[in-house]
């Protein structure tokens, strides 16, 4: 049984939002979920560290060279197809992975679709999207939903200002095409500081908390990173902290991997899910050791065995402990229903027939 902290905020407002989510966006939110209203979705939209991971691979097998295009690819293409069978949804990248995984067909029937919007860019880097690019593309590819990565450093007023800025502009979007927002959060070190640093570690989880206060009333869904820290912290610190940040969620939100190690991630995912989350996106934490084997038939092994278990672990956890949106917000699909305007589709007027014989 989950055991997740109430909404404390106007519980009634936040519910509105869902209730009289628009068709498109309710779709979306459908797509990437599991029959049961939860998150379960493997995130392969990496850009650089992908590279980063491909050039390691390389060097240790005593061969060095700069990963392809069709090498990133189609290693991408491999892992969607043996492991996104296992999520709600897949996360893709428009390089690598969004229309080559339609076009090869490696993306599973029933698998949700979310797209990348942003460049990749270094941490305290604005926002942007990646050059070319738009929510109207992502939308008419026929995808479920538009993630947005934003870096955040609320006591950097500027920087903040320019990334909600940003955000703004994708809600904006996102809205009038329809579809469905889910913005990420990532925390980062500032110059001369290291992510094991007490500096960084004393304002994470503050700067976890604001951001999510900030960016929520702009998104759909929110991802957001575990608010301490897994090895170091007390049990009670960690559970506090967690609550506090599920009642500053005023959307669904899905906890994010952030490359850490599995047996660490796994941990986290149960606290988090138990405090109130919907569900994981994680990848680097899935696949990871993928780079490390040596030679293909090694790598689609580690695919077929211990990438796709971490996938079934995680989505026990899910299954036991997340909790639905729609249950986050008393959500029926009767009031739902409730909300359609009969001349929804005419701007809720009655057309002059209609109005004058009674018919719908």
């Amino acid at each position: 049984m989950a055991t997740a902290t109430p909404l404390k905020t106007d519980s009634a407002s936040l519910k509105d939002h869902f209730v009289r989510l628009s068709p498109g966006k309710l779709m979306g939110l459908r797509q990437i979920t599991d029959a049961n209203n939860k998150f379960k979705v493997f995130a392969l939209d990496q850009s650089n560290s992908f590279k980063k991971a491909l050039r390691a691979m390389h060097e240790r097998a005593g061969k060095p060279a700069e990963p392809t295009y069709h090498e990133i690819r189609d290693v991408k293409l491999k892992m969607v197809s043996t492991l996104a069978q296992y999520g709600s949804a897949v996360l893709l990248d428009v390089n690598f992975g969004a229309r080559q995984c339609i076009n090869s067909m490696a993306l599973p029937h029933g698998v949700g679709l979310i797209v990348r919007s942003e460049a990749s860019k270094d941490p305290g880097i604005p926002s942007e999207y990646e050059p070319g690019w738009s929510v109207e593309q992502i939308k008419k590819m026929g995808a479920s939903a538009v993630k947005l990565l934003i870096y955040m450093d609320v006591e950097d007023k500027p920087f903040t200002k320019a990334q909600l800025a940003f955000l703004q502009k994708l809600e904006k979007a996102c809205r009038d095409n329809d579809i469905l927002l889910m913005t990420e959060e990532l925390t980062f070190p500032r110059k001369g500081e290291e992510k094991s640093s007490p500096e960084y570690q004393a304002r994470k989880v503050k700067n976890i908390m604001e951001s999510t206060k900030l960016i929520g009333p702009h998104t759909d869904i929110l991802k957001l990173e575990f608010p301490g820290d897994i090895k170091n912290d007390a049990a009670q610190k960690m559970q506090d902290n967690l609550g506090k940040l599920n009642e500053a969620a005023i959307r669904p939100w899905v906890l994010l991997s952030a490359g850490e190690k599995f047996d660490l991630f796994v941990k986290q995912v149960e606290l988090s899910m138990k405090a109130g989350c919907s569900g994981y996106m994680a990848g680097r934490a899935i696949f990871n050791e993928y780079f490390e084997q040596q030679g293909e038939k090694a790598q689609d092994q580690f695919l077929l065995t211990t990438a796709a278990e971490r996938m079934k672990k995680l989505n026990q956890v899910v299954d036991g402990y997340a909790q639905a949106w729609t249950q986050r917000y008393h959500v029926t699909g009767a009031e739902m229903l409730e909300a359609v305007d009969p001349h929804w589709y005419n701007g809720g007027k009655a057309s002059k027939q209609a109005a004058t014989t009674g018919a719908y």
